[in-house]
């Protein structure tokens, strides 16, 4: 399908979706956008997108629509409100949604368009923001393979690695798994620098250590560029990061899965949440056990 007869609908303009949908912008897709604070579409429309005041418009003609959206309630009032997508999607179109959201609602959203005729597959992302802006993001692919081919030129826009995991709620599912690692190895890393930087270690040896030896890895990293850089534009809001935990523990209830460590690390996330720092990074919990331990992050 050529790109200029392609039609592209994207809906969600937040922090990872607006890189996201310029990209697709840039590689030639016609683009028609809506977010729910319109003025976040403002850089998009300046360089050609059209702003679309429903999200149903947004979707009204377009092969593909790719949703980015925060949370389950978000993409359920995008998809099935009055003004949602399933009142502007095409019959044949497919629904590319990039949220992480429940594998519930990933059955109950594809069972939903398959009666539109639409088809749907689930496309949670990994990585930065950075990330998001450079197209090299990390995507995992829930749905058929028929449809996973027909949308990988989408796809190959906005990631660099794109696993087609399997049908729908795998890849949500595997999502749900990544965040909780990537949760409870921030605040493993968390403990790690509160006790070394009360003992009196410095923290460039602490930061030596890690690289020199099997602990090394790209969290690690990250938590240790959130120490050096504060106060910069959040990667992964702590609020978020509590959401996704909070679906893998629901998940783990369904299937009975024993989560130990993901509930502990679940109710630190809520009590920096509470704390007022919702709207930080959620490496945020090194000042937070910081504070607790009476030591100061930095200086």
């Amino acid at each position: 399908m050529a790109k200029k007869r392609t039609k592209v609908g994207f809906v969600g303009l937040g922090l990872m979706g607006a890189p996201m949908a310029a990209n697709l912008l840039k590689a030639g897709y016609p683009l028609q956008v809506w977010n729910r604070t319109p003025d976040k579409a403002d850089p998009l429309v300046a360089e050609g997108a059209t702003r679309c005041p429903t999200a149903a418009e947004a979707a009204r003609g377009a092969d593909f629509v790719v949703v980015m959206v925060a949370d389950d309630p978000a993409l359920d009032m995008v998809l099935f409100s009055d003004e949602g997508l399933t009142r502007g999607l095409k019959r044949g179109a497919i629904l590319i949604n990039c949220s992480t959201t429940s594998p519930g609602l990933g059955f109950r959203a594809a069972t939903a368009l398959r009666s539109l005729s639409v088809r749907y597959l689930e496309c949670p992302i990994m990585r930065s923001v950075q990330a998001a802006r450079e197209g090299k993001l990390q995507m995992l692919v829930g749905g058929s393979q028929e449809d996973f081919l027909k949308a990988k030129p989408i796809l190959e826009v906005l990631a660099s690695d794109i696993h087609h995991v399997g049908e729908i709620g795998k890849a949500a599912t595997m999502k749900l798994a990544c965040n909780l690692l990537v949760a409870t190895t921030m605040q493993a890393f968390t403990e790690y620098f509160v006790l070394a930087r009360k003992s009196g270690i410095s923290f460039e040896t602490m930061m030596e250590v890690l690289h020199a030896g099997p602990l090394d890895s790209q969290i690690m990293r990250y938590a240790e560029q959130t120490v050096v850089n504060p106060g910069g534009r959040p990667s992964f809001y702590l609020k978020h990061m509590l959401k996704d935990v909070n679906l893998a523990m629901e998940l783990s209830r369904q299937l009975d899965v024993p989560v130990p460590l993901t509930a502990t690390t679940r109710q630190m996330l809520a009590a920096a949440k509470n704390l007022g720092h919702g709207d930080d990074d959620f490496s945020a919990l090194v000042d937070l056990v910081a504070s607790w331990a009476g030591v100061a992050v930095r200086g």
